[in-house]
């Protein structure tokens, strides 16, 4: 008999920018800054951009969660806008071709905040990951 392993992996969205890592590395802060996701780690030997992990409820900026991440759904509405997320955003640059790739990746875990639970994954929905890229190539020379 066979058996299935699962683990927990969340894949990087990937964004091909026509900029060199330098000038789209210049830009990716502001592009942080903008979005309201805070940067604890700057390291500019990778050319990697995280917030390391935040708890946070109900919105990023001006944005309801349930806008980036899917945690499941109650009668009261999504629970990425009621529960207590603790959310990782990190992004890195790196040289292809003439340019450069972007690779941002959105990692989730939400509980209710009125019950002593664990914390249960949650997915991404692809918005902020793409929010990031086209934020980024907005500040890029063409």
């Amino acid at each position: 008999m066979g058996s299935l392993t699962i683990s927990p992996v969340t894949d990087a969205s990937n964004h091909s920018l026509t900029s060199s890592v330098d000038d789209a590395w210049l830009q990716l802060a502001h592009v942080y800054d903008s979005l309201a996701i805070p940067k604890v780690l700057i390291d500019p030997k990778t050319h990697t951009i995280s917030n390391q992990g935040q708890k946070i409820r109900q919105r990023l900026g001006r944005t309801s969660l349930s806008r980036f991440i899917e945690c499941g759904t109650t009668q009261i509405g999504p629970n990425a806008d009621s529960y207590e997320v603790f959310l990782t955003v990190t992004t890195h640059l790196a040289a292809e071709g003439a340019g450069s790739r972007l690779s941002t990746t959105v990692e989730a875990v939400a509980r209710p905040l009125t019950f002593n639970q664990t914390y249960s994954r949650c997915s991404t929905k692809g918005v902020l990951e793409t929010r990031i890229a086209d934020a980024l190539k907005a500040r890029l020379p063409q």
